[in-house]
Formats: structure tokens, C-alpha cells, sequence
């Protein structure tokens, strides 16, 4: 068997078992809400009105870089794999898969030809690892638990049947790379732009993820603020 075929031979067992065999009644209606974008879509609102408004500026900082996450990734990258990878969903082509929604459980029937396929990447992996990784960058250890919420997220949509596991996989890898590049040009920019045009803010904020790992931040701690060696 060749590594492409035994590769996708994995991928179903694993859509199945997670889909089928490690499903539950009690647990159907849980995946189906988390998975499930609408639910949270007043909450979500609600939050990011009252960070804009009491947030300071870790609370902004996390709005403006979320959007350009969501404008740059989802907006343009996710949406370009989607366009040119063209893999229909597993619920429009597998057999005898349980498409769990809010609704209820239904099962999916197989459609001869799919106009446009949308599996991978997908937009709740990739923008829920994105939050991670700006909310980690930004507040440190205080923000861990939004890689757990991402991997459940992730998680429910192979169980509902929206996506692969090897949708999902790439997926994270997508994420992290155009989220980690978006966190090192802001911090650049900042670096090289903020001095002159917010000095009394940079003064306050010379590092701008001063809770990121080194990895990250390279060696900007180390270089003093030209405000502090005067």
C-alpha cells in the first residue's frame, strides 16, 4: 500500500471512530454546540465590545491582532486552501457518517459530485488556534486555556462530521505559522515605528509581548528602551 493510500486509510478510521465509537447521546449535544458558531455569536460580541471599552491595552492589543488574524488567515489563507484544495467535506462524501448538529443526528448520504470542496483547512481550528496563540503572546500563562478550548473546538468538528483529521492537523500547522508571523511583524513594527509616533505609549509598553517565550521574542527583552537609558 502506498503512504497516500495507507495515509487516507487512516484518516477515515479515525473520522469513524471518533465519529461513531466514541460518540454518545450525552455527548452529541455538547460537540454540536461548540461546534456550532451561531452559538456564540452574542457572547462573542458581547466580549470584544466590553474589551474595546475597559480592556486598557493588552485588551485592544488582542482585538487589533485577532483581526488582522481573521483578515490575513481567515479571510485570505484559509480561504485560498480551501478554493485550491478543493476536498469536500467527509459528511458529502463518506457513507454512514452521523451529522450531528443543533438540530439533532441525521445521516450522511454521499453525493455523486460536489461543486466546491471546503474541508480543508478549516476556519474554527485555524482561528481558534490563532486566539491561542495571540492570547498566549499577550497575557502569558494567564491565556493556557485557550489551547484547550482550541483543541475541543478542533476536536468537535471531526466529530460532527465537517472535517478530517488530517484537515484539522494541517489546519493547527497553518494557524500557527501565519499567526506566529503576524505576532513577529506587529512586534517589529512596534519595535521600529512606535518610538516616534506613540512615544508616550511606547514609553509605558516598550516590549510588546513581554510573557511570550524567547522563542518569540527573540532578543528584544534584552535591548534596552532608548527612553529607560536615558
Amino acid at each position: 500500500m502506498s503512504f497516500p493510500a495507507w495515509f487516507h486509510a487512516l484518516d477515515l478510521r479515525l473520522l469513524y471512530l471518533i465519529n461513531q465509537t466514541w460518540s454518545g447521546p450525552w455527548l452529541d449535544p455538547v460537540m454540536a454546540r461548540v461546534s456550532d458558531f451561531d452559538s456564540f455569536r452574542y457572547p462573542l460580541a458581547a466580549a470584544v465590545v466590553l474589551t474595546a471599552l475597559f480592556g486598557e491595552f493588552r485588551g485592544r492589543l488582542l482585538l487589533v491582532l485577532m483581526a488582522a488574524c481573521l483578515l490575513i488567515g481567515d479571510g485570505i489563507i484559509d480561504w485560498d486552501f480551501k478554493m485550491e484544495v478543493n476536498r469536500p467535506r467527509p459528511n458529502e462524501t463518506e457513507p454512514h457518517l452521523r451529522v450531528v448538529t443543533v438540530r439533532g443526528v441525521t445521516e450522511s448520504v454521499p453525493r455523486e459530485h460536489v461543486a466546491k470542496g471546503r474541508s480543508f483547512t478549516s476556519g474554527h481550528a485555524c482561528n481558534n488556534v490563532a486566539l491561542a496563540m495571540v492570547g498566549c503572546a499577550i497575557f502569558g500563562r494567564r491565556a493556557w486555556w485557550l489551547w484547550p478550548w482550541a483543541a475541543l473546538v478542533s476536536y468537535s468538528r471531526i466529530y460532527v462530521g465537517s472535517h478530517y483529521p488530517s484537515d484539522i492537523l494541517g489546519s493547527w500547522m497553518v494557524a500557527l505559522f501565519y499567526s506566529y508571523f503576524i505576532l513577529k511583524t506587529a512586534e517589529w513594527l512596534w519595535r521600529t515605528r512606535a518610538p516616534g509616533r506613540f512615544p508616550r505609549l511606547y514609553a509605558e509598553h516598550p516590549v510588546l509581548f513581554p510573557l511570550w517565550p524567547k522563542l518569540l521574542r527573540g532578543k528584544v527583552t534584552a535591548v534596552a528602551s532608548p527612553h529607560r537609558v536615558m
